[in-house]
């Protein structure tokens, strides 16, 4: 996900009808965690106070105002239930330690909360998230939402989050620079050469290539677009043909000058701020970028186009899924359970991913959001990443994704830098992965 520099903190302050905790966090984990202890920690009520639902959430950015109305709609038509949210930081592995370290506590001063695509598996199968299968069944899930969406908030058949909003990786490019997007490997780098020679000093490539996370959806999407199967729910499948082509080709665009040595220090932010710069022909990214390059003042204003990846073979190409699921928490009572189960219905409903979307820029993972006349017409762009965002991948949906991602991103990260060939990467992080499956 998008990197986004921290909010200052603010205290709790109660609303006319609800109280709304927001904490605009650094990324400390033990200052948030100081916070939500002192600040937002849960007090004995009277018999007959209403019902209150902690929501954890990561920042959502611009203004806070429209998602507090919103919440404030759910208490008005849930007059028992009152809602109070706080904010997470923002970096995803940093409020994954906070939620791991919490939920293997059994904490339940939190009910629902927001969780990345690649973790629900993972702590499903730790027994931390409530089974939501009897009030969201599989058959109305897949038909309601985006199929890799849906498929990442499952689990064996059993629906365990519920989808809140996605990401997908795309392609953006420079208008003014090639004749059009690409469809394959040999005309991205045909285009981005070309470019090369009339603009000196312009990389032609970019994407992230730093270890992290980032770097594992940019080599999945690599495989993909040389023909690597998915894996089978409950396994990762990397020693592959077409995977290590893929990776490969990633190492590639090094050695042949069509990326800059930089991207192996890079994430998102990194590789956006130079293509706004105008330093770049082409660039791999999220959706967020469009809304930073088209802002007024901008470099490249009204000179980028997006499409989706390259292939090799001219199909285009299927962008990595990203985004966020709502999850309730096992170790609730009863009582909160509910209310949070009704809580998670409000906010994934067709009106609030529709005001996600208008007011936060958030993809919608309902399908209908899709077709609505004011997405259409107040948010044209995110309409027209349906295709994409319908036609996203999930990485591998099972719970060991998360355990093994730091030494697929070690294996990968050795193999772009040059340090190890592709196939014997994959082969040292298959091997781990194989170790983590068995036990």
């Amino acid at each position: 996900m998008p990197c986004a520099p921290p909010n200052e903190q603010t205290p709790c302050l109660p609303t006319s009808r609800e109280t709304i905790c927001t904490h605009h966090t650094t990324v400390r984990a033990t200052c948030v965690l100081l916070l939500c202890a002192a600040a937002c920690s849960r007090t004995r009520a009277p018999a007959d106070a209403p019902l209150t639902v902690v929501f954890r959430h990561q920042p959502l950015w611009a203004d806070p105002a429209a998602f507090q109305t919103f919440l404030a709609r759910f208490h008005g038509e849930n007059p028992g239930v009152q809602v109070r949210a706080e904010t997470l930081p923002n970096g995803s592995d940093i409020a994954r330690e906070m939620f791991v370290s919490a939920l293997e506590g059994g904490a339940d001063d939190f009910d629902v909360f927001a969780i990345d695509v690649i973790w629900a598996p993972e702590f499903a199968r730790a027994g931390w998230l409530a089974d939501l299968s009897a009030f969201f069944p599989q058959q109305g899930l897949r038909a309601q939402f985006l199929p890799a969406a849906a498929e990442a908030a499952s689990l064996e058949g059993r629906t365990y989050a519920v989808p809140w909003f996605v990401d997908v990786g795309l392609l953006y490019y420079r208008k003014d620079l090639v004749p059009r997007a690409p469809r394959t490997y040999a005309e991205l780098e045909r285009f981005a050469r070309a470019a090369m020679e009339r603009q000196p000093g312009v990389a032609g490539f970019l994407w992230q290539g730093r270890q992290y996370e980032g770097l594992n959806c940019n080599f999945f999407e690599a495989g993909w677009g040389h023909g690597a199967p998915q894996a089978p729910e409950g396994k990762i499948l990397l020693t592959t043909a077409a995977a290590e082509a893929g990776l490969r080709w990633l190492r590639g665009t090094l050695d042949s000058g069509l990326s800059p040595r930089s991207v192996l220090s890079s994430a998102e932010e990194e590789t956006r701020r130079a293509f706004q710069d105008g330093r770049a022909v082409f660039l791999r990214n999220w959706p967020y970028v469009w809304a930073q390059v088209q802002a007024p003042g901008s470099p490249v204003r009204g000179k980028v186009g997006f499409a989706p990846l390259p292939t090799a073979t001219g199909e285009p190409g299927a962008g990595a899924l990203g985004g966020w699921l709502l999850a309730v928490n096992a170790h609730a009572p009863e009582a909160r359970r509910r209310a949070a189960v009704r809580l998670v219905s409000y906010l994934t409903s067709h009106a609030a991913e529709l005001e996600l979307a208008l007011h936060y820029s958030r993809l919608p993972a309902r399908r209908a959001v899709y077709d609505d006349p004011r997405l259409r017409e107040e948010a044209p762009f995110i309409a027209a990443l349906f295709p994409l965002a319908a036609t996203a991948l999930p990485r591998p949906v099972t719970p060991w994704y998360a355990l093994a991602g730091d030494d697929i991103q070690g294996e990968l990260s050795a193999a772009v830098a040059g340090l190890r060939s592709a196939g014997e990467a994959l082969g040292r992080a298959q091997r781990f992965v194989d170790h983590l499956e068995e036990r």
